[in-house]
């Protein structure tokens, strides 16, 4: 969406920040995602952040999809 406006952003969209304040960006198997903290060990993904519509079709990576990036090699 592309708003062409004189009008500030914040008031435009009054609560963005307040929705964005808890995410984190970071990188998960090469894409770039943002991220909310949902327990200890686990993340969920609130969107994807990439100009590369492959990422878009990954049916592990979306909107809502729980991941855990603490995961230590060898299953332990």
């Amino acid at each position: 969406m592309t708003l062409y406006t004189i009008v500030p952003e914040v008031i435009i969209f009054p609560h963005h920040h307040e929705k964005t304040a808890n995410l984190i960006e970071m990188i998960y198997n090469g894409v770039h995602v943002m991220v909310e903290h949902d327990g200890q060990r686990s993340f969920r993904i609130d969107r994807i952040v990439s100009t590369d519509p492959a990422d878009y079709m990954n049916a592990n990576i979306h909107p809502g999809a729980v991941i855990n990036v603490f995961e230590q090699p060898n299953g332990h």
